[in-house]
């Protein structure tokens, strides 16, 4: 999906831009491509421009969530491989919103706080390791 120089793209939709620049600057620092955006209709746009060979995206945003995006994804036939991630699952009770993502079809999910060690081994695992950058 891109010249064979160019690194494998991330793209990260989070509202929040603190954790946006540190989720970059965790997966830059191993070798991989990202761009930030800040909410699923960001995303959609970005994604019109670019398609990603991944996209972690947070659950709940106030301007167009995860869930939001990942239907989007599956209306469109697109099969980005998406990593889910939330720090509120065991909030509410009444349903666990990364089992709901995995359901959307999100092929990943992980629990914030969450270590860099912890989301790059769950990206090289999604991508199976293709072209994944040398450690």
């Amino acid at each position: 999906m891109g010249a064979q120089q160019s690194a494998l793209s991330v793209l990260i939709v989070d509202d929040d831009p603190g954790l946006r620049d540190t989720l970059r600057r965790m997966i830059v620092s191993v070798g991989y491509g990202v761009d930030c955006v800040e909410d699923a209709h960001a995303a959609i746009t970005a994604i019109g421009k670019r398609v990603p060979d991944i996209i972690i995206t947070d659950i709940y945003m106030p301007a167009g969530d995860g869930f939001e995006l990942l239907n989007w994804l599956r209306n469109q036939g697109m099969s980005i491989p998406v990593i889910a991630m939330s720090g509120s699952s065991s909030g509410a009770g009444d349903y666990d919103q990364l089992s709901v993502a995995e359901h959307l079809g999100a092929v990943a999910v992980i629990d914030k706080p969450f270590r860099q060690s912890k989301l790059i081994e769950t990206i090289d695992r999604v991508l199976g390791n293709r072209g994944a950058p040398p450690r």
